[in-house]
C-alpha cells in the first residue's frame, strides 16, 4: 500500500500529533480513520461538513446518556404512557426538559448562543425547522417542526421545549402542540 502526502493546516497537524502520542495512535492510523469516515459520508451523498455535525451530536448524546431508539418505538411508548397516566407523562416530559435545558445552558448561556449551537447540530436532528420571530413588546414567537408524529409525542416535545425556553429567561404565554410534530410557542421575556 503506497503512501501520499496530504496538505493540512500546520496547527491541526500539531494537534493530531499531540493527541496521537497521548492516545497511542500513529498519525497514519488517525488520518486513515478520518479519511475513511469522510469517504463514507461522501459516498452516501452527504455533505462532507456533516461529519463535524455528527461529532458534535455524538458529544451531546454522550453527555446526556442518550440511547438511540426508533421513532416508532417512542411514538408508541408516548401513546401508552399518555393513555395510562396523563399527569405522570407530563411530569416525565418536563423532567426530560429540565435535563436538556440544564445541559444546553452549560453549552450556550444566551438564546443567541443556543441558536448557534443548534446551527452546528441541526443537520443531524429530526427537527426540520426552528423559527424565532420578535413580536410586539417583549414577546417572541417560536415555531418548531419535526418533533414527532402523534399528538402525544409532540405534546411531550412541547414540554421539553417549554423548559428549554424558560431556562433562557422567558415565560411561556401560550404553547400549542399539533399532531405532525409542530409546536407553536408565544413567550415573554421575564421582567427583573
Amino acid at each position: 500500500m503506497g503512501r501520499v502526502n496530504i496538505a493540512a493546516d500546520s496547527d491541526l497537524i500539531k494537534e493530531i500529533e499531540k493527541e496521537a502520542k497521548v492516545r497511542g495512535y500513529t498519525i497514519y492510523s488517525l488520518t486513515n480513520l478520518a479519511l475513511k469516515a469522510m469517504l463514507e459520508m461522501i459516498k452516501t451523498g452527504e455533505d462532507s461538513t456533516r461529519l463535524q455535525d455528527l461529532v458534535e451530536l455524538y458529544k451531546v448524546f454522550k453527555d446526556l446518556d442518550v440511547i438511540p431508539v426508533t421513532s416508532w418505538y417512542i411514538e408508541n411508548l408516548a401513546k401508552l404512557a399518555y393513555e395510562k397516566d396523563q399527569k405522570g407523562f407530563q411530569s416525565l416530559c418536563e423532567g426530560a426538559g429540565m435535563q436538556v435545558a440544564s445541559y444546553l445552558k452549560s453549552k450556550a448561556s444566551t438564546l443567541e448562543e443556543l441558536m448557534l449551537f443548534y446551527e452546528n447540530v441541526k443537520s443531524t436532528l429530526p427537527i426540520k425547522d426552528l423559527k424565532i420571530r420578535k413580536l410586539e413588546g417583549d414577546d417572541i414567537e417560536l415555531r418548531l417542526t419535526g418533533t414527532g408524529f402523534s399528538l402525544e409525542s409532540t405534546f411531550c416535545a412541547s414540554m421539553v421545549f417549554k423548559k428549554i425556553i424558560e431556562s433562557y429567561g422567558f415565560t411561556v404565554v401560550e404553547i400549542v402542540p399539533s399532531p405532525g410534530g409542530i409546536i407553536y410557542v408565544r413567550a415573554r421575556v421575564n421582567q427583573p
